[in-house]
């Protein structure tokens, strides 16, 4: 019988070990992006830290231009804000709660408090944390929770108004919007006074973020993505002069609405306009007519239509 040919023994099975220029390279991916993760996170609380210009409480009162008036503080968390209410004669009558622009405070606003309450409206304008006389320090977090907490002063002050509207001016407007889905009972409207379609778009127009590292930048405020999902009758309000917003931001908003909407573009209307009574006027007509309801009738929310410069 033929001898058959011995077998080499077998080796011991290696297990594989991951290349440590494998496992190096991994370490590697996940220290950039740990660090990106960080440098974004530092450089949104970098720009939010630098973002509002916060003035002291000014003086002016709308009773210097002979209407009554109340000034009153109401918590918002464990801060005090500041406000001030001028009701109407009517306790029926429509009212108007003003989420301010940034360095604004309560009595810049006293001229158009006066301006509504001779239209018929009652008004209440109040400070964000750390603006006037408020306490704290503004976040954005902090500034949806004051527009909510603002609201729900607002309405214990107006049981029986026969509306009630919110408007948004300037830095205004994107508080608002932040912070509409969760205003209760539902505003019957909402007003958008010289608003910007993107924060991060604004950060660098105003030099606060160069254009390279914009990107890193969270957009929190984008109200061109957050008013196509608000659900309440919008009305549009920017001036085609306006020095600070271009107006195509109004008309991209306009676009990206799908509720009910009215856009007005006003000739002659730089940026800060609307708080002064002499070159106010083109503004406030639409708004007044607004809050009453008379305009609300001729709002659509057909895609794009009536949003032209």
């Amino acid at each position: 019988m033929a001898r058959q040919p011995e077998r080499a023994p077998a080796r011991p099975v290696r297990r594989c070990r991951p290349d440590r220029r494998v496992a190096r390279a991994i370490a590697a991916l996940l220290g950039v992006a740990a660090l990106a993760v960080l440098l974004h996170s530092l450089l949104f609380l970098a720009v939010e830290f630098a973002a509002f210009e916060t003035p002291p409480p000014g003086t002016p009162r709308p009773e210097a231009l002979g209407v009554p008036s109340q000034r009153f503080t109401f918590a918002s968390a464990d801060r005090v804000l500041h406000a001030s209410w001028v009701p109407a004669a009517d306790p029926r009558a429509p009212a108007l709660l003003v989420f301010h622009g940034d360095e604004e405070e309560i009595s810049r606003w006293a001229a158009v408090q006066a301006r509504l309450h001779a239209a018929g409206i009652a008004s209440l304008v109040f400070d964000y944390s750390g603006y006037g006389a408020s306490s704290g320090r503004p976040t954005l977090a902090r500034l949806r929770q004051d527009g909510v907490a603002a609201w729900e002063r607002f309405v214990a002050l107006t049981p029986r108004a026969r509306r009630r509207v919110a408007l948004g001016f300037s830095l205004g407007s994107a508080v608002l919007l932040d912070a509409a889905p969760r205003l209760q009972p539902a505003p019957q409207g909402l007003v958008l006074g010289a608003p910007f379609a993107s924060a991060r778009e604004m950060a660098v127009t105003t030099g606060l973020v160069p254009h390279w590292l914009a990107r890193l930048l969270p957009d929190l405020w984008n109200n061109e993505e957050q008013i196509a999902r608000i659900g309440l009758p919008l009305l549009i309000v920017h001036g085609r002069d306006d020095e600070l917003i271009p107006v195509r931001d109004a008309l991209r908003l306009c676009r990206a609405a799908r509720a009910p909407r009215r856009l007005v573009l006003v000739d002659d209307l730089p940026h800060d306009a609307p708080l002064e009574p002499a070159r106010s006027a083109g503004f406030w007509a639409p708004v007044v007519a607004w809050v009453r309801g008379e305009e609300a009738a001729t709002a659509t929310s057909a895609a794009g239509s009536g949003c032209v410069g």
